[in-house]
């Protein structure tokens, strides 16, 4: 039956399933052990990392700002998701083919990858909040026209699409603009950690709740509640900033970038393209990994496919506590390394893991412990980059992001003809391991703790 979709895969014995577990839980553990005995080191107060927080407009060394920056990140996925979720439904009603989900799905993705560095650059020089709710506004009422742009034919839903590609490419790196601003180390590690928490419960609320929603309201007037609703929170979230500004003063020095700046961002931008080629990966491919490999259903293929999106939520949460832990007895930079090893040596191991696997309930387990895991890498590089360069977070994780969106587009290309060459998912999981491997070995060998910017 599973021939007909595509793809011929191998049978496999639950001896193998119950021996790679156990390869699995063996890597993992020694893993695990290895990272947290690593001999500290004596955290070093250097005021060039410990700088004081940068007044920059709309930003807010108090937790408003964060909690801004997080309902953002969560409105921003969960508009993301509702679209994607509704995209059958819409098909049926206006007769789009493949082919035009394709186009629509490729003109958001244009318009994101356009201004994820100028939006970064824009919210170092006036304010991630300020920048992130002018943009909350801009995307959430193209949501609420998506229907009304539906109407008017492919070309104007194409053209809307694009707009809320654009309006909501500066999400992340204003958002960690925000966090930049915080007072030190502890606050920056968990203001990432909450960020990124939301933009994850987004992913996972919308998966999960987008069927029942489609079902009583409809995709049209879903959208429209989406969208305003996401425009009430920007419009409240300007007037506060607005009010901030007129008793901030807002630093306006050029930046002047290190002699060791070129090379650095072109390691950070290796470990970002990691992280977004394995995330992107599993984003788009498990539902079908479920469906056609392990013979799911497509609600319970949608079900399985959420939990590991939820368990990055509360993995978040915790990279950002056990750093903050960590942080009272190590320097910061050793602190980033554990979390990068963590988040990209355990899915690893889990994936290679999962080759071997054909019970749902295990590829589940190592599903969720492999995104899980993935999640502390909110901890690794993203503090990384706020606490070497507080004043240039935004730019520096624009740029590297725009490129690591190509990168995912590349990722999901090259999944397909894996697949289709190799009718298996073990080729697939196999060159996500060793890219996750890769991210640990550029980050050890190459990212350095020194700043970035340059004191005057």
């Amino acid at each position: 039956a599973r021939s007909n979709r595509g793809y011929c895969f191998a049978r496999r014995t639950a001896g193998s399933s119950y021996n790679a577990s156990m390869r699995f839980a063996t890597l993992s553990t020694l893993t695990v052990a290895t990272a947290l005995s690593m001999p500290p080191a004596r955290r070093r107060q250097s005021p060039r990392l410990r700088a004081e927080p940068v007044a920059r407009g709309g930003s807010s060394t108090n937790g408003g700002g964060v909690a801004f920056a997080a309902s953002a990140m969560l409105l921003v996925s969960a508009h993301r998701t509702v679209f994607s979720a509704a995209m059958p439904e819409l098909q049926a009603s206006l007769g789009f083919d493949a082919r035009t989900v394709g186009a629509l799905q490729a003109a958001y993705l244009a318009g994101y990858g356009l201004t994820n560095a100028a939006g970064g650059a824009a919210a170092d020089r006036v304010g991630g909040a300020k920048v992130l709710a002018l943009c909350l506004v801009v995307w959430s009422s193209l949501v609420a026209l998506t229907p009304a742009a539906a109407s008017l034919g492919v070309a104007a839903l194409a053209l809307c699409r694009f707009g809320f590609g654009v309006a909501s490419g500066p999400a992340l790196p204003a958002s960690l603009a925000v966090v930049s601003s915080q007072p030190d180390a502890d606050s920056r590690a968990k203001g990432i950690a909450t960020v990124l928490c939301g933009f994850n419960v987004g992913s996972a609320a919308g998966l999960l709740s987008a069927a029942a929603l489609l079902t009583l309201l409809g995709w049209r007037t879903l959208s429209v509640v989406a969208g305003g609703l996401g425009a009430v929170v920007a419009l409240y979230a300007l007037t506060q900033t607005t009010e901030q500004t007129t008793t901030i003063q807002t630093t306006k020095k050029p930046i002047k970038f290190t002699k060791s700046f070129p090379f650095q961002l072109a390691a950070l931008t290796h470990v970002h393209n990691c992280i977004n080629w394995s995330f992107f990966v599993m984003q788009a491919w498990l539902p079908t990994y479920f469906a056609t490999e392990l013979g799911l259903d497509m609600k319970s293929s949608a079900l399985f496919s959420a939990l590991p999106f939820a368990t990055m939520a509360l993995g978040s949460l915790v990279s950002g506590q056990a750093s903050a832990a960590l942080l009272r007895r190590m320097a910061p930079f050793e602190v980033r390394k554990r979390m990068v090893a963590l988040s990209s040596i355990v899915p690893a191991c889990a994936l290679l893991a999962l080759s071997y696997v054909k019970s749902p309930a295990t590829a589940l387990v190592l599903l969720v412990t492999a995104l899980g895991a993935h999640s502390f890498s909110s901890a690794g590089l993203h503090a990384h980059v706020t606490d070497v360069a507080p004043t240039a977070s935004g730019r520096i994780l624009g740029f590297t992001n725009t490129v690591g969106v190509l990168v995912g587009i590349v990722a999901n290309v090259a999944t397909g003809r894996v697949l289709d060459a190799t009718g298996s998912f073990k080729a697939v999981f196999a060159l996500t391991a060793a890219i996750y491997l890769s991210e640990v070995i550029a980050f050890f060998g190459f990212v350095r703790a020194g700043p970035l910017v340059a004191e005057d």
